[in-house]
C-alpha cells in the first residue's frame, strides 16, 4: 500500500499509521461515547443487498430478525443465498406479514424512490410496536420532504450505511421534521449495538463521496481500463474493495438513481454511458448474478470479457479513443476524485476527521493514510488544485478543482 502511494505520488512524506490512528481515533471518540439499544425483534423489508446486510447484521447479535420479501421466489433465492453463506441462523423470511406483531424496530431498505419507501413503512407499519423505532435506509433527497406527510414521523429515521453489504462500520443519521430525540438516540444505540459509529448529520457524507469516485470509475473503464484493473490498482493502494466490485455489492441500481436525480437537476459531472447502458441490460451487480463482474453460482466474482466489449462498444459509438491507462494514474484519478469531493463537504463546515473517517467507511480509503484530506495536506492542497487544472485542460472541466479545494490551497493546509 505505502509503495503503491509513493509511486502515485513520488516524493511526497506520507502520513504514518500512528498518526493517521490518533487523527481517526479523535473523530471516533465521541461518537462512540453513549448508550447501545438492543432490540429483541426487528423486521427487514426492501429485498435489496443492505436489507439482506442488517438482517445478517442484527441477527448475529441475538437479535429475531424476520426479513420480509416481495413473493416466494425472492423468499426462496434469498433463503438459498443465506445458507450458502451460513448466516440464516436467527432469520426468518416471510412473504405474508400477518403473523408478524410488536417488533421494536422495522427496517425499510428497498433502494426504491422516496413515494415507493414510504409506501412500505405506510403499509407495515401495523406491525410494529407502539413505541418501535421505524427507519428508512438509503439517500433520497425527495425522503425527507415527503417524509413530513408520514402519520409517523415521529420515530421515523433515515438513516445510510455507504459502505458495501455486509459491512456496516458507520451509520448516518438524519432528522426528519418531526423526528423526535428519543428515535434518534435510540437509532443511535442500535448502531453501537451492531459495531457500528452513530454519525448525525444533516447531509450524507458518504454518499456524497462515493458518488464522485464511482463516476471516476466508470469513467477510465470507458476510456480504456477495464472494472478488474481500476479495482486491482486502489486495492494495492490500500483500499478494501475496488469501487467496481463495492459497487456491485450495492446493487448498480442505486447509482443509476442517481444518475436520473444528477440528469434532472444538470448536476451530474462524469457524464459516461457505461453504467445507464448495463442497468437497463439486467447488470445490476451480485444480487442479479452479474455487473461490471459475473458471479456464477452466486459465488465470487469473475472477470466478464462482455463488460470490456460493452464499454468499448460505448466508447465508440461516443467517439472516443479508448488507451490503456497505467496502474499509477488510475489510482491517482480516484484518489484525486475522493480528495476533491471531500474538500467540498470540509468547505461546508464539516470537520476535516468527520469526512475522512466517512471516506474510510464508504469508499474503503486506507485508514492507514488517515483519509483523503488527511492525505492531501501531505501531500499539499496546492500541489493537488494545480493537478486538477491540468487534468481539466486535458480530460474535461468535470476535473476541475472545486471551490472548497481551492480554497484549501490557498493556505495549503486545514485549520
Amino acid at each position: 500500500m505505502t509503495q503503491a502511494a509513493r509511486l502515485a505520488w513520488p516524493g511526497v512524506t506520507l502520513p504514518t499509521p500512528a498518526d493517521a490512528k490518533v487523527y481517526l481515533d479523535a473523530a471516533r471518540a465521541p461518537l462512540l461515547a453513549g448508550r447501545s439499544y438492543a432490540p429483541r425483534t426487528a423486521a427487514v423489508a426492501g429485498g435489496s443487498p443492505q436489507a439482506l446486510g442488517f438482517a445478517v447484521a442484527l441477527a448475529r447479535t441475538g437479535v429475531a430478525v424476520t426479513l420480509i420479501e416481495d413473493d416466494q421466489h425472492d423468499a426462496q433465492r434469498v433463503s438459498d443465498t443465506l445458507s450458502q453463506a451460513k448466516t440464516q441462523a436467527g432469520i426468518s423470511i416471510v412473504v405474508d406479514v400477518s403473523m408478524i406483531t410488536n417488533v421494536d424496530v422495522l427496517i425499510e431498505a428497498s433502494g426504491a424512490a422516496a413515494p415507493q419507501r414510504l409506501a412500505i413503512l405506510t403499509a407495515l407499519r401495523k406491525i410494529a410496536a407502539a413505541d418501535a423505532v421505524l427507519i428508512s435506509l438509503g439517500y433520497d433527497p425527495q425522503f425527507l420532504d415527503d417524509a413530513a406527510q408520514f402519520e409517523d414521523a415521529g420515530r421515523l429515521v433515515l438513516i445510510d450505511t455507504a459502505a458495501p453489504p455486509p459491512h456496516i462500520d458507520l451509520v448516518e443519521i438524519i432528522a426528519a421534521s418531526a423526528t423526535t430525540e428519543a428515535a434518534l438516540t435510540r437509532v443511535e444505540g442500535l448502531a453501537r449495538h451492531l459495531g457500528a459509529l452513530p454519525l448525525r448529520t444533516s447531509a450524507f457524507l458518504g454518499g456524497s463521496l462515493l458518488a464522485g469516485f464511482e463516476d471516476c470509475a466508470e469513467d477510465l473503464v470507458f476510456r480504456g481500463s477495464t472494472p478488474w484493473e481500476v479495482d486491482a490498482a486502489v486495492e494495492a493502494f490500500g483500499f478494501d474493495l475496488g469501487p467496481c466490485a463495492a459497487q456491485d455489492l450495492r446493487g448498480l441500481d442505486i447509482a443509476y438513481a442517481r444518475h436520473r436525480r444528477e440528469d434532472a437537476s444538470k448536476a451530474r459531472r462524469f457524464a459516461t454511458p457505461v453504467l445507464d447502458r448495463m442497468v437497463p441490460e439486467g447488470r445490476l451487480g451480485r444480487k442479479g448474478g452479474v455487473g461490471w463482474y459475473r458471479y456464477p453460482g452466486g459465488g465470487g466474482r469473475v472477470i466478464d470479457p462482455l463488460i470490456e466489449d460493452l464499454a468499448r462498444e460505448e466508447a465508440y459509438f461516443a467517439g472516443a479513443t479508448t488507451l490503456p491507462i497505467p496502474d499509477d494514474t488510475l489510482r491517482q484519478h480516484l484518489v484525486l476524485a475522493l480528495i476533491n469531493d471531500a474538500a467540498s463537504l470540509y468547505a461546508k463546515g464539516i470537520p476535516a476527521p468527520v469526512i475522512d473517517l466517512a471516506a474510510t467507511a464508504a469508499t474503503g480509503f486506507p485508514p492507514t493514510l488517515g483519509g483523503p484530506l488527511f492525505f492531501a495536506q501531505h501531500i499539499g492542497f496546492r500541489t493537488i488544485a494545480k493537478t486538477l487544472t491540468d487534468l481539466a485542460a486535458v480530460e474535461g472541466r468535470h476535473w476541475a478543482p472545486t471551490d472548497g479545494l481551492l480554497a484549501l490551497a490557498t493556505r495549503n493546509r486545514l485549520v
